[in-house]
């Protein structure tokens, strides 16, 4: 399943937002109709799932590179990128990130992770959002770009094919 959410960008909290109730509601009324036995078999069916949180990440910028942990830079057009925060900022985990690894390793599609600096602020995703509201496994998962959030943002042409073959990966052998 796919999901879209709005309001994103000023914080998630509304009734359609990935920090509202619709997506847990949603959930349980499509296990429900579809022959669910009840909320103790969604609450298992939510355990089994994994939950891919597609956003944007931070390529390296040459004009900031001391923002930036030397060994977990990301560049334009290398592949999707795994982002990892020590303060859960993301909610990629071990586990989660190996998952998707695995996938675009399966689709023949580089992966590049990024770990944010845990001494900077962070911004965060729906991600977590979504996997704790629901008890979902997750990863949080991006294109790299340059300039995220201003008028310039900057992104490779090859990235979107790339992460389109993982997602695609991920849906049909996951």
């Amino acid at each position: 399943m796919a999901v879209l959410f709005d309001h994103e960008e000023v914080g998630s909290q509304s009734p359609q937002g990935a920090d509202g109730s619709f997506l847990p509601d949603l959930l349980e009324r499509l296990h429900l109709a579809l022959g669910g036995a009840g909320r103790a078999d969604f609450l298992r069916a939510c355990a089994r799932s994994f939950l891919v949180s597609a956003d944007m990440a931070h390529a390296l910028h040459p004009s900031y590179a001391r923002l930036y942990e030397p060994q977990h830079q990301v560049f334009l057009n290398q592949g999707p990128v795994i982002k990892l925060n020590s303060n859960l900022r993301y909610t990629s985990d071990g586990a989660g990130a190996a998952r998707f690894e695995r996938v675009c390793e399966a689709a023949g599609v580089p992966v590049q992770r990024y770990v944010h600096r845990s001494d900077l602020p962070c911004g965060t995703t729906i991600g977590p959002m979504a996997s704790a509201r629901l008890g979902i496994a997750a990863v949080d998962v991006g294109n790299p770009m340059l300039s995220m959030h201003s008028a310039r943002e900057s992104a490779g042409a090859l990235d979107p094919l790339w992460m389109a073959e993982a997602m695609a990966t991920f849906l049909v052998e996951d």
